[in-house]
């Protein structure tokens, strides 16, 4: 490679046709600061477009099953056969894959972002089928010299763990931009009483059923009246869905008039239930990053967390850390919140100076370097 010439990166969003939870954000964040770059060191393509992207809705939402194996379908072919010429047809000298996967051959060097070990960790959580397919594919691709990327020092030690890459994995963690006229652009709360607040699709590891638990019993030592708000869908896959049990969970605790399921809302929505919640809770127990903790952060809102890893180092001493994944550690966690204003401000203080360390032009331009040590040496 000649050393002055710009370099190519070809950059596969491919996975966008079916995203809607984690690698969704990572991917925009990233399409994000590739419209607002103005060096002249690399030049990324992407592909597909994301205007063409936008216009795709075949893919989302609750999908039947002949739908999910037509994508996986499509998505293997694009993989192993037409990501591989696309790379020689823009003559790349970097192709980058967000989404897992890398192509086993192409022209220049591969990268994957490897977001999470669920894979080895919750192996029931996925076809066993595509699960081999996944695997498979991802150690042949690392044998022919892929660079593993990840999105946080918690995750880079799992997968360090089930891969054996050519190089070191390397941690770059995602990083996100918000206005910082969240609050103030969203409209008046859209409940009349206090709330916590849980956004994401239905799963399993969510451990959504804690969270329901934990607050039937605070509910039963408040004096307040509060209510519980858990915006989101069912997961697109039935291995993965937990909704009939949180359902459940909420009809034989009685708590039916308490937890309020707003479903799938419009931006405008999200961010009026984001930006009057007394506290968002996130109880899950397996992450790679944990987004919803900054994005919590930006609406000035506290959070509490489980202890779990990835959460804890995204959100160090800027969330309320449950003792343990207990629903009675949750609630005590939640009276502490509910019954101390003064804590709820300094956690949302902290949280504002904390969501500085993940900008978005931060993750770009640790990223860029990245791509730079991968292409210079």
């Amino acid at each position: 490679m000649i050393k002055g010439r710009q370099k190519i990166v070809l950059i596969d969003v491919f996975f966008l046709h079916l995203a809607q939870t984690g690698i969704k954000t990572y991917i925009d964040s990233l399409l994000d600061q590739i419209e607002a770059d103005r060096s002249s060191t690399f030049r990324f393509v992407v592909y597909p477009s994301r205007e063409k992207l936008q216009q795709q809705r075949f893919f989302k939402g609750k999908t039947p099953r002949w739908k999910n194996w037509l994508f996986q379908l499509l998505y293997f072919s694009h993989k192993l056969v037409f990501l591989p010429v696309l790379s020689y047809w823009h003559r790349a000298d970097l192709v980058f894959s967000p989404d897992f996967l890398s192509p086993v051959w192409s022209r220049g060097e591969r990268v994957s972002v490897v977001h999470d070990a669920f894979f080895w960790e919750s192996p029931e959580h996925y076809h066993p089928l595509w699960r081999k397919i996944y695997l498979y594919l991802l150690s042949k691709s690392i044998r022919r010299g892929t660079h593993i990327l990840t999105v946080s020092h918690y995750a880079k030690d799992k997968i360090s763990r089930y891969l054996n890459p050519v190089g070191p994995v390397c941690a770059i963690p995602t990083g996100l931009d918000f206005s910082n006229e969240l609050q103030t652009k969203a409209g008046p709360s859209p409940l009349d009483k206090p709330y916590f607040l849980h956004v994401g699709v239905m799963e399993k590891r969510k451990n959504l059923v804690t969270l329901i638990r934990a607050f039937a019993i605070f509910s039963q030592r408040s004096a307040t009246d509060f209510s519980l708000v858990l915006v989101g869908q069912r997961a697109p896959r039935a291995s993965l869905d937990d909704y009939d049990e949180i359902w459940g969970q909420v009809k034989a605790l009685g708590m039916e008039e308490k937890v309020i399921f707003p479903g799938y809302l419009s931006q405008a929505m999200l961010s009026a239930y984001y930006a009057h919640a007394l506290a968002y809770v996130f109880p899950s127990q397996n992450e790679g990053f944990g987004l919803p903790v900054l994005e919590s952060f930006a609406y000035g809102l506290p959070v509490i967390i489980g202890p779990q890893g990835a959460l804890q180092e995204v959100g160090g001493n800027a969330v309320c850390c449950s003792r343990s994944f207990t629903p009675e550690d949750f609630a005590t966690a939640m009276e502490l919140l509910a019954g101390n204003e003064e804590l709820r401000q300094q956690l949302v203080a902290r949280g504002r100076e904390r969501l500085q360390q993940f900008s978005g032009e931060n993750f770009f331009l640790s990223l860029q370097r990245y791509f730079k040590n991968i292409l210079y040496g």
